[in-house]
Parts: structure tokens; C-alpha cells; sequence
């Protein structure tokens, strides 16, 4: 039980990693209201329609990220849908995510060999799926993402993007791949390298966890024109935990989409939820 229970720490862990490293919204400045006008709407098509037509505006290593930022802000909702590969098999995940000033919230279902479904709302973790290890009666764990005694708290910091991004703000290496089309939509392709010393400092991870993973954190992504991640891809080659064995491969792809569309993030039932569960007592 302790072992399936640990895995499915780390496969939350890294779904959740894939899904907040690539599309967390700047939370700490001012709101920006959304204005739903006919102006913007003919506003939104005329970009829309400048991306298509490869209307792109390549971005220099500081541009990069608040740029980004600010876009994903500007469009405050997404769907995505995330595959992650590796030696232990393949996982799909797909949901929705919404941003405020309070952070994000997202819901979302994954499938593979660590299947289940993840609501996070205001600063909440909630996760469903087999060998939770939950009360009889319950269906969902639930996981104070601002808890220091929790063994998930540090993926709090995630929804914090002045610390999870602030690796990326001075990449080790910057450059524009080219320009690609992506499900029908004109992007400017990146490779962003950062450090991995400055990543896990930034996410106050605990320092031996440097030693567990490579030396760089490279990853590819896709922008569009209005430089909202439509892609990403990352491949991270851990070393073996002997220093002996062969290093794993664990490869993680996204495409993102229907921005700025209503969604709806709802927690489940209280009754079904509980604080015990996954190895946590």
C-alpha cells in the first residue's frame, strides 16, 4: 500500500507540474476586467484571423516570458489536453483551467496506469481515482496546497508563477526554432532552456532534488500571435538514482485551446471528501 500510494504522490506531482508549468497565469498584479463587447469580439477574429494568416512577432529572451504571461492573463480560460510518456508507460490528461487574482483553478481526468480526476479550486486540491487509500465512503482526497505538513504542499507553489517561472525569465539558452502551423494556426516555435538549480531554488523544493534530475530544464514552446502557448513540449532525462544505471526519459506534450471560453469548476460533494488518503494517515 505505502508503495502505490507514493506512486501516485509522484504521478499527481507530475501532471500537475506539465499542467502549471506551462500555463499559469500571472496572479499577483491588478485584475483586468473582461469586456464580452462586439468591439472585442470583431478585436479577438481580426487576431485570430492575423494568426492564421502568420501575422507572428518574434520575442527576444526577456520578452519571452512576460509576455506570456500577460496573454494567458488577458485570456483567463483554456482547455488542454497533456500526454506524458516514460519507462513506467504513457498518461493522457485533459481538463480546463481558469485564472483570477487568486491563482488558477482547474479541473481535469486523466487515464493511463495512474488514472484520476483533479479538481483545484481556490488553493484546494481535490483527487479521485483507485488506491487512494481513502476512508470507506469517500471518494476524493483532499490537499491544502498551502500546508507545510502536507507532502504535496510544495506543488502550492506552483500556482505562485513569480516563483514558478522565475527560472524562465533569464533562460540559460533562448532561441526561435521557426515558424509552424499547429492545428491550423500560424505559431513562432521556442526552445527555452533553464536552469535547474534556479528552478527548483525558485519553487523552494528541497536542494538534494537538484542531484535527481539534469543540469537543465529544456522545453519547446508554440506561441501564436497573440503569444498564448497553443503547444509545449518537454523531454527530461532523470539520471539513475544508483549514479550506475541508465538515465529514464520521460517526454510530456500539450496542445491548448479554446481560449477565453466559459467554464465551469465546481468541488465535489462534501461528503465524499477527506484529508486522509494517499499515504497521508
Amino acid at each position: 500500500m505505502h508503495r502505490l500510494s507514493l506512486a501516485r504522490r509522484l504521478g499527481t506531482a507530475t501532471l500537475l507540474a506539465a499542467l502549471v508549468a506551462t500555463t499559469a497565469a500571472c496572479g499577483s498584479e491588478d485584475d483586468k476586467a473582461t469586456d464580452a463587447s462586439s468591439g472585442d469580439s470583431a478585436s479577438s477574429q481580426e487576431t485570430q484571423e492575423a494568426a492564421q494568416a502568420g501575422d507572428l512577432e518574434e520575442l527576444t529572451a526577456d520578452e519571452f516570458y512576460p509576455s506570456v504571461m500577460s496573454a494567458l492573463q488577458d485570456a483567463e480560460t483554456m482547455s488542454f489536453s497533456i500526454t506524458t510518456g516514460g519507462d513506467s508507460g504513457e498518461s493522457d490528461i485533459a481538463g480546463v483551467m481558469r485564472y483570477d487574482e487568486d491563482g488558477v483553478d482547474m479541473q481535469a481526468a486523466s487515464d493511463g496506469e495512474q488514472a484520476m480526476e483533479m479538481v483545484m479550486l481556490d488553493q484546494i486540491l481535490y483527487i479521485s481515482g483507485e488506491g487512494m487509500g481513502l476512508p470507506e465512503g469517500k471518494k476524493w482526497v483532499k490537499v491544502d496546497m498551502n500546508d507545510p505538513d502536507n507532502p504535496l504542499a510544495m506543488l502550492g507553489k506552483s500556482t505562485d508563477p513569480s516563483a514558478m517561472f522565475a527560472a524562465m525569465e533569464a533562460p540559460k539558452k533562448f532561441e526561435l526554432i521557426g515558424t509552424e502551423e499547429v492545428d491550423g494556426v500560424a505559431t513562432n516555435h521556442y526552445n527555452v532552456v533553464m536552469d535547474t538549480a534556479a528552478y527548483i531554488k525558485a519553487m523552494e523544493m528541497p536542494a538534494q532534488m537538484t542531484s535527481l534530475m539534469p543540469k537543465e530544464i529544456g522545453m519547446e514552446m508554440w506561441l501564436d500571435a497573440e503569444n498564448r502557448p497553443v503547444k509545449f513540449r518537454q523531454e527530461v532525462e532523470i539520471p539513475s538514482m544508483t549514479g550506475s544505471g541508465e538515465p529514464t526519459t520521460s517526454t510530456t506534450e500539450g496542445n491548448y485551446s479554446d481560449f477565453g471560453d466559459d467554464v465551469e469548476i465546481e468541488a465535489p460533494p462534501a461528503d465524499e471528501v477527506s484529508d486522509k488518503g494517499l499515504g497521508m494517515g
